[in-house]
């Protein structure tokens, strides 16, 4: 897709106001309320590897999957300083390929938004169920549709701050159900600021169409939630979550 790039090695300035360990205790307790104890993780669509490194700190054997080699970069370089040994892998999560099984799978802050396409939500998750052992869980989230269409979607946002500055310029397409999101940044390098230039498109999926695509692919045990709870999402929640399990004798016909 093509994505990111010199992103990349912003992403993290911009998302400083994000509290990361918060989401790493929700998804413990996803783990504790579906009754998992999960020993090796897979953190799909990892990014910088805020979530991953978290996970690799409480003790988790974690691997990093991602399409963006200059996203690795960043993480394994921040892994690295901390003296962790973590694999951070350059994949398409629509193909994923493993030498084994994992007991989690783990996919936070947008990752699935990014798959265009029910037909390749389909992939995402069968390449999930099929790499999950017995009674395996798969937690991740997404913006919602109507975050992507009513909030973001035909707007614009202007950050300013002293290093970094940004015009996000949005536009939603109910037909498609995609959100185009146009990002010009300005970087300040010495005297000056450099410009570039970024287009980002993230599927807004309904929660019905999500559930439907775990099922067709085998989960069980379907959970859908507000953040940070264990209650259902309100209707105009911006963010939702899903935990699913991986059925004990389940196989594909």
């Amino acid at each position: 897709m093509g994505i990111y790039n010199g992103f990349a090695y912003i992403y993290d300035a911009l998302m400083q106001d994000v509290n990361y360990p918060r989401w790493v205790d929700y998804i413990e307790l996803l783990f504790r309320h579906y009754g998992v104890k999960p020993r090796q993780i897979v953190d799909l669509a990892c990014g910088t590897g805020n979530v991953t490194i978290l996970l690799k700190e409480r003790g988790y054997e974690v691997i990093g999957i991602d399409q963006s080699e200059d996203m690795l970069c960043v993480a394994r370089e921040k892994a690295r300083s901390k003296g962790m040994d973590i694999p951070f892998i350059f994949q398409d999560m629509r193909y994923i390929s493993l030498h084994h099984p994992v007991d989690a799978m783990t996919c936070i802050c947008d990752g699935i938004n990014y798959i265009p396409s029910e037909e390749e939500l389909d992939l995402v998750f069968e390449g999930v169920y099929r790499y999950l052992n017995p009674k395996g869980i798969f937690v991740f989230d997404i913006s919602s549709y109507y975050k992507l269409s009513s909030i973001v979607g035909n707007n614009t946002f202007v950050r300013t701050d002293e290093d970094i500055c940004y015009i996000w310029q949005n536009y939603f397409d109910r037909r498609s159900q995609v959100c185009e999101m146009e990002l010009s940044f300005f970087v300040k390098e010495g005297e000056y600021y450099r410009r570039f230039d970024e287009i980002h498109y993230q599927r807004a999926y309904e929660v019905e169409e999500i559930v439907e695509r775990l099922e067709k692919n085998g989960f069980e045990d379907i959970g859908v939630y507000q953040p940070f709870t264990l209650k259902p999402p309100k209707k105009k929640s911006e963010r939702i979550f899903f935990a699913a399990k991986k059925g004990e004798n389940y196989s594909r016909s």
